[in-house]
Order: C-alpha cells, then sequence, then structure tokens
C-alpha cells in the first residue's frame, strides 16, 4: 500500500518537481495538491493523508498558520519546506515546530532518494496536537557564581528538537554557572532564526560562537551551518567545516560530547534528546566514561526515539529523563560543581 502524501506550495514548478520526486519509487503516492494553508486543511479533511509536504510561505492562509490548524483538527505529520531561510520573521518556523509540525527541510538541492526515505520516516511518527508553546517567565537567580570552575553542558538534538530545547532552556535560571554547547541538526541557514527564537523563551544569552572563542559561564552557544563545533584546549570553541560528516552529519553531536568529555571529564554533562539516526551516542558513552553526568531523553517525550534509543543501547545513558527532569538535573549538576557546594546527582 502506498505512502499518501499532499503536497502544499504555491509555486507550481517546485510543487511539481516535489511529486516527481516523491513518487520515484512507487511506494509513494501524492493523492493532493494546493496552493495555500487553508487548500491545505481542506485536503487533510477529506483525504487524511499520511504526510503533508506544505511550504512555509505561502499567499492566504501561511504554512504557519496551517500547521496550528491542521494539527489542532486531524494531527498529521508535517515536513515543512522553505527556500528562503534569511527572510525577516522566519525564526517562526521554530513556533510551527512547536504547534507540532516534525522537520523543516531546504528546497534548495533535494536528492530524491533522501527525501523519499525522509519522508518514509516523518510519516511513521506518531503526532499529537500541541498547544502554542507559552514563553516561561524567566526563573529566579538562584545564587550561582558564573565566572567558577571548568565545565559545561552538551545538547544533542534532530528531529523534534527544538521545542525539546526551548522547554529545558527556558527552565534554567538566569544566573546558570555553566556554559551550554547545542548541536542541532537544521536545513541550511536556519541556526540564526534558531538563535534569535531562543533568545525569546529562555533566559540565557544565546549565540553562534566564534572559533576560538572562550566559552563562558551562562551563554547558550548554538552550532553553526555546516561545522562541526567542539571545545578545545583551554575552554575554547573549535569550528571545523574541513573534516566530513561524522554519521551523516556536520556538526556531529556526538565530536562535539567526545570534546567535552576530553576537556572536562567528570566536569562535563552530555545529554542527547530527540532525532533520527544514532549521532551522539558515542559521544555520550565518552562523557559517562570519563565520570561526567550522561542523559539520554526518554521515549515518551520524544517526538522520534532514535538518537536517544541508541545512546541507552550503547549503555550511555546514566538518566533517562524528559525535558522537565532534564533541567531539573541540569541545575543540580551545576550545584554540584559549584566551589564549597554539594548535592547528589
Amino acid at each position: 500500500m502506498s505512502l499518501r502524501v499532499v503536497v502544499i506550495d504555491d509555486s507550481h514548478v517546485f510543487a511539481h518537481a516535489l511529486i516527481d520526486m516523491l513518487q520515484g519509487d512507487g511506494d509513494i503516492a501524492v493523492v493532493g495538491t494546493g496552493s495555500d494553508g487553508a487548500e491545505a486543511l481542506g485536503l487533510v479533511e477529506s483525504l487524511r493523508p499520511d504526510l503533508v509536504a506544505m511550504d512555509v510561505r505561502m499567499p492566504m492562509v501561511s504554512g504557519l498558520e496551517a500547521v496550528e490548524q491542521i494539527m489542532a483538527a486531524h494531527p498529521t505529520p508535517i515536513m515543512l519546506l522553505t527556500s528562503h531561510p534569511a527572510h525577516q520573521g522566519e525564526r517562526a518556523v521554530f513556533d510551527a515546530l512547536s504547534r507540532g509540525a516534525l522537520d523543516l527541510v531546504s528546497k534548495a538541492n533535494i536528492d530524491g532518494t533522501w527525501l523519499r526515505d525522509h519522508v518514509r520516516l516523518l510519516a511513521s511518527v506518531p503526532v499529537v496536537y500541541r498547544r502554542r508553546a507559552r514563553i516561561r517567565q524567566p526563573s529566579l537567580p538562584m545564587g550561582f557564581d558564573v565566572t567558577s570552575g571548568h565545565g559545561g553542558v552538551g545538547l544533542v538534538a534532530s528531529t523534534g528538537g527544538p521545542p525539546v530545547l526551548a522547554e529545558i532552556l527556558s527552565r534554567l535560571p538566569p544566573d546558570y554557572p555553566l556554559p551550554i554547547v547545542v548541536v542541532q541538526h537544521l536545513a541550511a541557514g536556519f541556526a540564526p532564526n534558531l538563535v534569535s527564537w531562543l533568545k525569546d523563551v529562555c533566559p540565557l544569552q544565546v549565540c553562534i560562537p566564534r572559533h576560538g572563542q572562550a566559552v563562558e559561564g551562562g551563554v547558550v552557544y548554538v552550532g553553526p551551518d555546516d561545522a562541526h563545533v567542539t571545545i578545545g584546549a583551554r575552554d575554547r570553541i573549535a569550528l571545523d567545516a574541513a573534516s566530513p560528516p561524522r554519521d551523516g552529519h556536520r556538526p556531529s553531536g556526538t565530536l562535539l560530547l567526545t570534546s567535552m568529555a576530553r576537556a572536562w571529564g567528570k566536569r562535563a554533562v552530555g545529554v542527547v534528546l530527540t532525532g533520527m539516526g544514532s549521532d551522539g551516542g558515542l559521544g555520550l558513552l565518552d562523557v559517562r566514561r570519563a565520570h561526567g553526568l550522561a542523559i539520554a531523553q526518554d521515549q515518551a517525550t520524544s517526538t522520534v526515539y532514535g538518537m536517544p534509543r541508541a545512546a541507552h543501547e550503547l549503555g550511555a545513558a546514566e538518566y533517562v529523563l524528559g525535558p522537565v527532569e532534564i533541567a531539573n538535573k541540569l541545575v543540580r549538576a551545576a550545584r554540584a560543581l559549584q566551589p564549597r557546594a554539594s548535592d547528589d546527582r
């Protein structure tokens, strides 16, 4: 039985090219097409497809508005498509991901084989309606010394990651004392939009790091597009756009966590979050072997329980937790790493 897909895009040229790519192997059938979000909702109601492939920017009802309407009425796997990550306001796609859209795919240089495999995976993900994420009031300062000691947190995420990152980071206090380095697999060009969006939902500073920049407590460093991000000598960020992808990813979560284990040992905190594949698992194992704190997201709260499962099956995860519990664990870990402070992990 064919996988049933609805394609929504106001560019007829791109829509036809996408349809040809999707139907290339014969096991995916495009059962409906439309040019704006209103048509998308109608097609989902009448056809009940397995997946919606939808442009972000369209006239009338945009793809972002349509995500809210579709997920509220008929929760369906949604893959967002974009060709203009630099457009003003495009950070709002992360609101769409928070409301239930599964992934964001760049229209540039789409490979047909990769696209079909990706659609098959996304269509298999159970989806539910999520109310629009509220921006939390910043947590109260907790008396942390943000200049003390070395060590830090690495967060690795892929499909379903942005809303989980927001949930975790929004629950940390504004004086959180550890640096946090994030590897989030994204469509090319969207790292600056993720930074802008996270600034609105968490009380910490958020930025894309520079090569050679020394990490500071209380700052979230989001890995840039298409470059590995690691911790080098003297707690400095190393960016590497020349080395090949690791397990299909650049930046690689495994390379980040392995570098943190080497640089910080037992003061390293590694977290592998929702996502397809196995990125981060081997790096988390290095963190655990270094006697750092190793955490994987639990299955119940993961959009895609691929990366956390791989970490768990490797024996890398000391703790398997949901986002709220992960945030609490990060706070307790920071207390434990403060001079003359103690707290059980």
